[in-house]
């Protein structure tokens, strides 16, 4: 008997081509490889005896838990050493409850499949919101969307990380819980921990492990997440830019004064993706933007909301003004009429899920770059990736550029976008596999390495890619999650 046949006695398993093909590829520039079944497990106990039954059996998992995917992080490997299946992937997807939203301390209970747009609308009808990175795809899971480091728009120290206690299932079957979750009575009466603590249990941050792991060292089915009250009132402000150099110093000022909110700087090919009808305005839209543009959203909550507006305003409109006179610091945006009043609901939710995804709408696929460095260091790459992007024939005013600002301005997240349609799949993929070492080379930091970024980085950090084995070894020794991401090559 094989062993995916050992594994029906355990779980419903899924062999339909239809089924298996939703996880053969996505709307990365990985190779598509179709599971040999897939699994739908409802309970973090049915999670457990998945595991146990796949290490038993010598079967790889595969976890996913959003309806959409765009980096590759669940298309199965096969294994090159080792004499086994292709694997599973184990759908997450519904388990989707919000057990609880504690009004008290502001977090939510979710399994992994809450989504983006269920988790939004469930807060808002409460008069709450999250925080949320910008306009992602309503489809995608909100707690392994942090957990794979994707940065908020709001950066805020106390928003930079989103996640409590988790619940993990480990290599071998263990159940865990992380944070203060970890309480042996946790959620019993008498016991006053919230989960909302991520370090520990113990001196460990596990928490820390599990964060862009992509599913190698343990499955999270359950975790506490933070939001928000919502502004009572809001105002939006724009700093218009040609060059991204200009912005460097007045946002550096804005953001370690703590002033707003949202707070984020995209070029004029980001800005007409995010804000146009259809995919055939875009570039005419573009046209008619700044190069570049700082948006900010200040505000006050509901503990006198008009004074924490006002002395915001009293800087930007004194203090500010007398350092950077020459900033045009406008609450209108040239180009962009009435975007003042549409961005601030706009940034609180996730893309509509029945418009077309914003970034697919110009030709319908998009490969990022994503990788973080500090404000100041920003401008340098668009040095470094101009000639690149040239030679491989890409047109250089249509390549989208994101810098989201992190803590206050410690460091950003610096996204390049490509748009192609799929006959230029092969021009974008050896593009793209070339602006990762000279990336790299100008100090980029990859903390997401997807695919072609980890065969590129990890043979760089030898020592430490060896450090990362022996930790995965602990954790799953018989290599069956997700083989073949990060540095786990099998």
């Amino acid at each position: 008997m094989s062993g995916i046949e050992k594994l029906k006695e355990v779980t419903n398993v899924i062999e339909s081509d239809e089924e298996r093909a939703k996880f053969e590829k996505d709307f990365s520039l990985v190779p598509p490889c179709k599971p040999d079944a897939v699994v739908k497990p409802k309970t973090r106990d049915e999670v457990a005896e998945i595991v146990i039954a796949c290490n038993d059996n010598n079967i790889p998992i595969f976890p996913a838990s959003s309806k959409v995917h765009f980096n590759g992080g669940t298309i199965p490997r096969p294994s090159k050493t080792m004499p086994r299946p292709i694997g599973i992937v184990m759908d997450l997807s519904e388990m989707n409850t919000i057990e609880r939203l504690n009004e008290e301390d502001m977090w939510g209970y979710l399994e992994v499949g809450v989504t983006w747009e269920q988790y939004a609308n469930a807060l808002k009808e409460k008069g709450y919101r999250t925080t949320m990175p910008l306009l992602p795809h309503a489809e995608r899971s909100v707690v392994m969307d942090w957990l794979e480091r994707e940065q908020s728009t709001i950066p805020m120290f106390e928003y930079s990380e989103q996640i409590g206690g988790m619940w993990v299932v480990w290599g071998l079957g263990e159940k865990f819980a992380t944070g203060s979750a970890s309480s042996n009575t946790f959620g019993q009466p008498g016991n006053y921990a919230a989960g909302v603590n991520p370090q520990g249990p113990g001196t460990i941050d596990f928490w820390r492990l599990l964060q862009g792991s992509q599913g190698t060292l343990g499955i999270v089915t359950k975790a506490v997440v933070k939001f928000e009250r919502i502004p009572k009132i809001e105002k939006v402000y724009f700093i218009p830019a040609e060059e991204l150099e200009e912005l460097v110093d007045p946002v550096y000022d804005i953001l370690h004064r703590r002033v707003g909110y949202e707070r984020l700087i995209v070029n004029n090919m980001v800005l007409a993706t995010m804000i146009a009808e259809s995919g055939d305005q875009i570039l005419t839209l573009k046209e008619k933007l700044p190069p570049y543009v700082f948006i900010m959203i200040i505000g006050g909550l509901y503990r006198k909301p008009e004074m924490h507006l006002g002395y915001q305003e009293d800087y930007l409109k004194t203090t500010f003004k007398e350092r950077f006179p020459n900033v045009n610091l406008t609450e209108k945006l040239e180009g962009a009429p009435g975007l003042e009043e549409r961005l601030p609901e706009m940034l609180k939710n996730p893309w509509p899920k029945d418009k077309t995804y914003w970034k697919h709408m110009l030709k319908g696929n998009c490969q990022d770059l994503v990788f973080m460095t500090t404000i100041e260091k920003a401008p340098q790459f668009c040095e470094v990736i101009a000639p690149i992007v040239e030679e491989h024939g890409y047109p250089l005013d249509q390549i989208g550029h994101y810098i989201q600002p992190v803590e206050e301005g410690r460091a950003c997240q610096v996204t390049y976008s490509f748009y192609y349609s799929d006959d230029e799949k092969e021009k974008i993929l050896n593009l793209y596999k070339a602006l990762i070492p000279a990336v790299w080379k100008a100090g980029g930091f990859f903390n997401r390495p997807y695919e072609y970024v980890a065969q590129y980085v990890y043979k760089k950090a030898p020592d430490y890619t060896a450090y990362l084995m022996r930790v995965k070894k602990l954790f799953d020794p018989n290599m069956i999650l997700s083989p073949g991401k990060l540095c786990f090559w099998v």
